[in-house]
């Protein structure tokens, strides 16, 4: 009888455990799945294209903030990891670009920023390019996203985002 407990009792707390971890992933799949209908809706493109843009975009923004930032971001919108799962790979030959940029940029002041800037998103034309999508579809995907953020985070994670991306 005590062992008949012990089994009910261990597979009870499975399924709780099972169950929370559904929870999680439903949310964060729904916030995410939210954002790729935005895309889709008002962009024309596939679901595989606004997840894969999404994610490359989120993966830039990523990179490019402190670990605090990036929490904030991530809190706030449920499921961008799971976008950033999505994205294509990065090229070798467009990381190697990065790096040349990135030297290229040194001791250039005030071009700096502005090569900083292409410098951040040459990864992502060249993820979009894998998604069949051109590169003028970048500034396209970004205020859709930056609106989204404003909603969901309001504007310090609409701004944090923006400021990944410059």
């Amino acid at each position: 009888m005590k062992s008949k407990k012990i089994l009910v009792l261990g597979v009870l707390l499975s399924c709780l455990i099972v169950f929370q971890f559904t929870e999680n992933s439903c949310a964060e799949s729904s916030g995410a799945m939210e954002l790729v209908g935005l895309l889709t809706d008002q962009l024309g493109v596939t679901e595989n294209q606004a997840t894969g843009g999404a994610g490359a975009l989120f993966k830039t923004a990523k990179d490019n903030l402190s670990e605090s930032d990036y929490g904030k971001v991530a809190e706030a919108l449920p499921g961008i990891g799971t976008l950033i799962q999505s994205a294509p790979k990065v090229s070798d030959s467009t990381a190697g670009l990065s790096k040349k940029m990135g030297g290229v940029t040194e001791g250039l002041g005030s071009l700096t920023k502005a090569a900083e800037g292409v410098n951040k998103l040459t990864a992502v034309t060249n993820q979009f390019s894998q998604l069949g999508l051109d590169q003028d579809m970048v500034s396209q995907f970004i205020p859709i996203i930056l609106n989204y953020a404003n909603t969901k985070g309001g504007e310090t994670v609409m701004n944090l985002l923006k400021g990944a991306w410059k």
